[in-house]
């Protein structure tokens, strides 16, 4: 069994998640944020059912592999494509 350290939404996810039309439309997969430190940074990713994932770099998620994480992007695997999520402006 594993165990997980609950952290703090950051202030920017929690306004991006709860700003009406930021989200963008359903059917797309969307960027909610991104945290953790530098070395070990985690995407949390709004899928087009209304579901979150967590996913990390360099793992696997319920979306495909994740290529990279960065600041303000998650770069995922799809059907053999890179596909890029971007933070919402």
């Amino acid at each position: 069994m594993s165990t997980q350290q609950m952290e703090t939404t950051p202030d920017n996810v929690a306004e991006i998640a709860t700003e009406r039309g930021t989200l963008g439309q359903r059917g797309v997969f969307t960027l909610l944020g991104i945290m953790g430190s530098e070395d070990a940074l985690r995407a949390l990713i709004l899928l087009p059912s209304g579901k979150t994932v967590m996913t990390e770099a360099d793992g696997t998620s319920a979306l495909g592999p994740v290529r990279a994480i960065d600041a303000t992007s998650v770069t995922l695997l799809r059907g053999g494509r890179l596909m890029r999520l971007d933070l919402p402006a």
